[in-house]
């Protein structure tokens, strides 16, 4: 049967069509294509080749591609780029470069994938004995992983970085950054082959204007914030189909968006990001179709959460998976919405308050009152937390058809409530 938002949802309206089965599913009714710039068809088409192009070209077709995706971004007015699939590293990638106009971005055939990194190209290592390698990087470095140690989500195994040179050679997994020189002992003691990437800190993506953007099929690696996206026009529209997030540095989230303009997510997956997975702030109005929030929140802090609103964003999440991070699976705060529907959490890594599936509200600590409210239908609690759901300040959390696995918990005037 068709949804109906609750009464009492202060939010947008969808725009869209989300049915619910006898099951207590959610489906979201929505054509990716009604999400593109109008007339898209008929903007100038700029294609990109990382190996076989050059940015003295003229990008207009695949034999006068540019090098690098900035190059692309970097020319007049509405635009279409597309990226040949393949790998796209700190030199030839996005750069953290905001266009003008309007931006359609695509792969240039529907057979592959375009990876944009801040990962740095041609690194020549010289072996220390014992498994230790040293190396002059081309830029700065800032973190390391191997891709060839993998967990179930696909993510390579983040190296830790020591303060010191002498603290390397003892751990294996561990690195040490002067400069631009890096130290490093391998996880197996081998050398440093093509699945080891050391990361630069800069932006992989980045969009800070007024056009409409919209992004397929790309993967966005390393650097500080993934993507990163500051709007100031409300209802200005940025849409991301069937992209991944991964392995920010020190600090920073995966996918950072920020203004009153509205981002939509379809399909995407943040991980292993250092910060939060998916975060929106300041007014952020957001719609995240199922996607995945997993293992995100390497650092000391038990806050960093799968997905997360914060000073007044407005969202819609339908399905989706958000489970084994740091902190609190999904974690709304100061002055948040969300109509949550139904989503699987499970397994917040966090401790005491913080395991966590579900968070509505900032700590009663804050230096305001926190109306943080979240609507939860037919939301999944996997085993795994101490709590399912939980608010604290004056947050508050509608519920219907709850599946749950753990208890929940309110702190001070915070409040739990069928519907």
């Amino acid at each position: 049967m068709r949804f109906v938002t609750p009464q009492n949802w202060p939010g947008f309206a969808p725009g869209f069509k989300i049915f619910e089965n006898p099951a207590g599913e959610f489906f979201a009714d929505l054509n990716e294509s009604t999400l593109l710039p109008p007339n898209y068809e008929t903007y100038p088409v700029y294609y990109v080749d990382p190996v076989l192009g050059a940015d003295s070209k003229d990008g207009s077709g695949v034999d006068r591609a540019f090098r690098s995706i900035a190059k692309a971004l970097s020319m007049p007015g509405n635009k279409r780029i597309l990226c040949k699939p393949g790998v796209f590293d700190y030199l030839t990638g996005w750069k953290g470069y905001s266009p003008v106009g309007n931006v359609v971005v695509e792969p240039w055939n529907e057979s592959g994938r375009v990876i944009v990194s801040t990962h740095i190209p041609n690194i020549v290592w010289n072996s220390r004995g014992n498994g230790v390698y040293s190396a002059r990087c081309s830029t700065y470095p800032q973190d390391v992983f191997d891709d060839e140690v993998v967990d179930s989500w696909g993510n390579g195994y983040r190296f830790e970085k020591k303060t010191n040179s002498a603290d390397v050679a003892s751990a294996p997994g561990s690195f040490f950054v002067s400069g631009k020189d890096i130290t490093l002992k391998t996880v197996d003691g081998e050398a440093p082959d093509s699945d080891l990437l050391v990361f630069t800190n800069q932006s992989s993506g980045r969009y800070d204007t007024i056009g409409t953007l919209f992004i397929r099929n790309f993967t966005f690696r390393g650097g500080f914030k993934p993507f990163q996206c500051t709007t100031l026009v409300p209802g200005q529209l940025v849409t991301f189909v069937d992209c991944r997030f991964q392995y920010s540095t020190t600090d920073s989230d995966g996918f950072a968006m920020e203004g009153p303009g509205r981002t939509v997510a379809i399909r995407c997956t943040a991980t292993a990001n250092y910060g939060d997975g998916f975060d929106y702030r300041h007014g952020r109005e957001f719609v995240e179709i199922n996607c995945s929030g997993v293992r995100n929140g390497v650092g000391l802090s038990y806050l960093d959460n799968g997905t997360t609103g914060h000073f007044g964003s407005i969202g819609i999440t339908v399905g989706g998976v958000y489970t084994h991070n740091k902190g609190r699976n999904i974690h709304d705060v100061f002055d948040s919405k969300r109509l949550l529907l139904g989503a699987t959490l499970g397994h917040s890594m966090g401790i005491g308050p913080t395991m966590t599936d579900l968070c509505s509200g900032a700590s009663s600590n804050s230096s305001s009152l926190d109306y943080t409210e979240i609507w939860a239908l037919g939301v999944k609690y996997l085993q795994g937390s101490d709590f399912s759901r939980a608010t604290a300040s004056m947050g508050k959390i509608w519920y219907r058809n709850h599946r749950s696995a753990a208890a929940d918990s309110t702190e001070n005037a915070g409040t739990i409530r069928p519907i």
